[in-house]
């Protein structure tokens, strides 16, 4: 049996190009890696591997592309304070996430494919 957590999160402002649909779209990590532009501006749900760190918060496709760090397998996780705060708990585990993806967002050093800002409700432990 998995412990679910469900964690309401308020929507970032959103950036210049408009949702190219208003329904959420399931996606896999492979997907968005290998097709970041197919994504872009949508609503999207999937599931990753969270790691919440200074400038370092990021979805990972494993456990082990954060352990080897390799950042071309991850997105850019774009979170509030209070939702980096309630989110913590989570770091370290897979995670279901909604959210609007953004593919020219790259995160620190522009080092990730993508970036991801939740919406609610998300993200959910497995």
């Amino acid at each position: 049996m998995h412990k679910i957590l469900l964690m309401l999160f308020s929507a970032l402002a959103l950036l210049s190009a408009p949702a190219r649909s208003t329904e959420i779209r399931d996606v896999s990590m492979i997907q968005l890696i290998a097709n970041p532009d197919r994504y872009d501006g949508s609503p999207i749900r999937l599931i990753a591997f969270l790691n919440l760190e200074f400038e370092g918060n990021a979805l990972y496709l494993h456990r082990e592309d954060y352990e080897k760090s390799l950042s071309s397998n991850a997105i850019w996780i774009s979170l509030t304070d209070q939702q980096e705060k309630s989110s913590r708990k989570l770091s370290g585990g897979y995670v279901l996430v909604e959210g609007t993806f953004r593919a020219n967002e790259r995160g620190h050093s522009a080092h990730r494919t993508g970036r991801s800002t939740p919406s609610c409700p998300a993200p959910r432990s497995f």
